[in-house]
């Protein structure tokens, strides 16, 4: 199936919410051109696979090398898959949507981890790139007092939340989507 001029183009956004092992602090950054803080991350490039974006991300944005942190006591404890989001809202990061050029036109999707970290050792770990101004870290119940890029706030409430519950990753799945599963079929005596 040929790709024609309509047809979607994704750009893969791996997100990283540091978070401690209580929950009750999250790291993030400030990066320079948007003033705001936001989860660490970075575009997954073609034909990359995603733990090595994940290791292309600390290095570049927090100049954190992979031998740094590569065995679990170098900061690092843990991280798993969050979630997945942007399929069910395409605007969600209009950067991209608008661009003039097709081949800079996408619709970001975002593959969020949640990693668990020794947020003291990150931030004196951390040597920011030129895009990144500082990691700061912030309690999650001051979340609101701060303004964060796109919608980072409501998905670190959402994956933190969805944790408590047992429910990671969250997948677009509800009323966003068309198809839902079938009702069970009733049989007649």
């Amino acid at each position: 199936m040929p790709l024609r001029e309509h047809d979607a183009r994704c750009a893969i956004g791996l997100d990283l919410l540091f978070v401690d092992a209580a929950r009750q602090h999250v790291a993030l950054i400030r990066r320079q051109e948007e003033q705001r803080l936001a989860m660490l991350g970075e575009k997954l490039r073609w034909g990359e696979p995603a733990g090595s974006g994940l290791l292309r991300a600390l290095r570049e944005e927090l100049g954190i090398e992979s031998t740094d942190w590569h065995l679990h006591g170098a900061g690092l404890r843990s991280w798993r898959l969050g979630g997945l989001f942007g399929l069910d809202r395409p605007a969600r990061d209009p950067r991209f949507l608008g661009a003039a050029s097709l081949a800079e036109r996408a619709q970001v999707l975002s593959l969020l981890f949640l990693v668990e970290a020794d947020l003291v050792w990150l931030a004196q770990a951390a040597r920011p790139g030129s895009s990144v101004l500082g990691l700061e870290l912030l309690p999650v119940a001051a979340l609101e007092q701060h303004p964060l890029f796109l919608d980072h706030a409501t998905l670190i409430r959402q994956v933190l939340e969805a944790e408590r519950a047992g429910r990671l990753p969250l997948l677009p799945v509800g009323s966003a989507w068309p198809l839902r599963p079938a009702a069970p079929e009733r049989r007649h005596p």
